[in-house]
């Protein structure tokens, strides 16, 4: 009886061991980001490009999945004057797929899809409109240590706007950010 008992034992750790390693050694992490949000197709014809910052938290549900909310605020000048400032404000949850497993050193990919809303805040208008709006991106991060990564995010929003109020139905809007994630 000792025997099985040991036998089973070392039977459950070595199936395990294996599993707990694949655990992340941290489940949550909160990114600071900044960089630029690119205006394409109609939209464009509008807005310029401009600056961006902007804030993402994580959560690793299991060692592939990623559940993530995000924030990024761009500020651009309107096309035809350069003056008028036009304002976004993107708010994405997202679903994201490991695809190199989490790393405590080193390179990790991770690429999302999201849903949320986009607004546009114009110099001028009497209110922010806001769209819904899906998000599709990758997060590509160099991890230090277990604690510290720099986070490349490109990101690509599309908006369902009103013509009547945005001179288009779909606004494009890419925010390519790049900031450092603390892992905990």
């Amino acid at each position: 009886m000792q025997r099985f008992l040991t036998m089973a034992g070392i039977g459950v750790l070595a199936l395990t061991a294996p599993l707990a390693a694949q655990e992340p050694a941290t489940k949550f992490f909160i990114e600071g980001l900044g960089g630029v949000v690119v205006p394409t197709f109609d939209i464009a014809d509008v807005a310029k490009t401009g600056g961006a910052f902007g804030a993402a938290i994580g959560y690793r549900v299991n060692p592939r999945w990623v559940v993530m909310g995000e924030f990024d605020y761009g500020m651009h000048k309107d096309k035809a004057t350069g003056s008028a400032d036009i304002n976004t404000l993107h708010y994405m949850a997202k679903v994201g797929y490991s695809l190199t497993g989490p790393r405590e050193r080193g390179w990790e990919a991770i690429v999302n899809l999201g849903v949320g809303a986009v607004g546009f805040d114009v110099e001028g208008a009497a209110q922010t409109n806001t769209y819904f709006a899906i998000n599709a991106g990758a997060k590509i991060s160099y991890n230090f240590n277990r604690s510290f990564a720099f986070v490349l995010s490109p990101q690509g929003d599309i908006a369902f706007s009103d013509e009547d109020e945005l001179t288009t139905t779909n606004a494009w809007v890419w925010p390519f950010t790049a900031g450092l994630r603390v892992n905990f």
